[in-house]
């Protein structure tokens, strides 16, 4: 994961979450039935109509790629985030992918507008890409696009942008069941594990940044209260004279490292170290997992993440 992609994974959540929920919803014009005609969605840089179900659909963001295929949409194109996973998909949504082999875009020197008009797209999904307004309008000469919702220009809250793509590819009830077992299993963990009730939580980055601890705040973080977990208060940056103090207030640390090195270097850390009998180190694929947050990964997350929560919890 790029560095300032991981910041800003687990920095602040940006304004008015339930808001612009509100506001994706309300946005499609299409009824939720799925009749054949176009489909406008609201965002933050005004209208989209996809007049029909698209068939060439190219994901230009970090994280679509696992919503469209999800829905059984395979794009032609997708954008690598980290992990170095094949075609950049990672093991939850192989089976979605089957045989295809997209063509793998990245957003290192920011979207890469000539080579998506190359492909001849008849939709862009642009959420989680970081779009501003003129990189907005010259997608949109080339197809329609949707880009995020609101002011959040990446990592806005997933079931924001799921709902935004499901109504974009006209299938917007079929995502929102999709939505809707992903809560379910969340929940289901809450009944079968008693014990998480009461337990305060931290999910944190799995390396330290600049001498910090990055802590997941806002909605990255509603997944542990589902299942029946306190999220403890901690700021998104957790300095290196508060860490201790932080740590200390947790009964769960959620440290979303990718490798036994990572692990190592924050057990090596001697604010950190003293922490090693609550805390839980991810692997590289449930980091990712938590990371991607959508309607495949979360599952991931919930069949594996609380084995590992127990273990402490009891």
């Amino acid at each position: 994961m790029r560095d300032q992609s991981r910041r800003s994974f687990f920095g602040l959540c940006g304004a008015a979450g339930a808001a612009v929920l509100l506001a994706s919803c309300s946005a499609d014009r299409h009824p939720d039935g799925g009749a054949p005609g176009p489909v406008t969605i609201t965002h933050l840089f005004g209208e989209t109509t996809i007049p029909e179900p698209p068939s060439r659909v190219v994901s230009a963001g970090y994280t679509g790629q696992d919503d469209l295929l999800a829905l059984g949409v395979v794009p032609i194109a997708v954008t690598n985030w980290f992990g170095d996973q094949p075609l950049a998909v990672w093991p939850w949504a192989q089976r979605q992918l089957g045989d295809a082999k997209p063509v793998v875009l990245n957003l290192d020197n920011g979207i890469e507008v000539a080579q998506i008009a190359e492909l001849k797209p008849d939709l862009i999904i642009a959420t989680n890409a970081g779009v501003d307004a003129e990189t907005y309008q010259k997608l949109s000469a080339i197809a329609p696009t949707v880009p995020q919702s609101g002011g959040d220009a990446f990592f806005e809250p997933w079931k924001v942008q799921a709902a935004a793509i499901g109504k974009a590819v006209h299938r917007g009830p079929q995502m929102q069941s999709l939505i809707d077992g992903v809560d379910r299993s969340f929940a289901d963990v809450a009944a079968a594990h008693p014990g998480f009730t009461g337990k305060r939580v931290l999910l944190l980055a799995g390396r330290l940044d600049q001498d910090a601890v990055s802590a997941a705040t806002g909605w990255r973080t509603a997944f542990l209260t589902q299942m029946g977990l306190t999220v403890a208060e901690a700021p998104a940056v957790i300095e290196r004279d508060r860490i201790g103090s932080v740590l200390g207030d947790a009964d769960v640390l959620i440290w979303t490292t990718e490798s036994d090195d990572e692990r190592t270097a924050l057990l090596a850390d001697p604010d950190i170290g003293g922490f090693e009998s609550r805390s839980v180190f991810t692997s590289k694929e449930q980091a990712g997992a938590i990371a991607f947050a959508s309607p495949l990964s979360y599952p991931f997350v919930a069949g594996q993440l609380p084995e590992l929560i127990a273990k402490i919890t009891g």
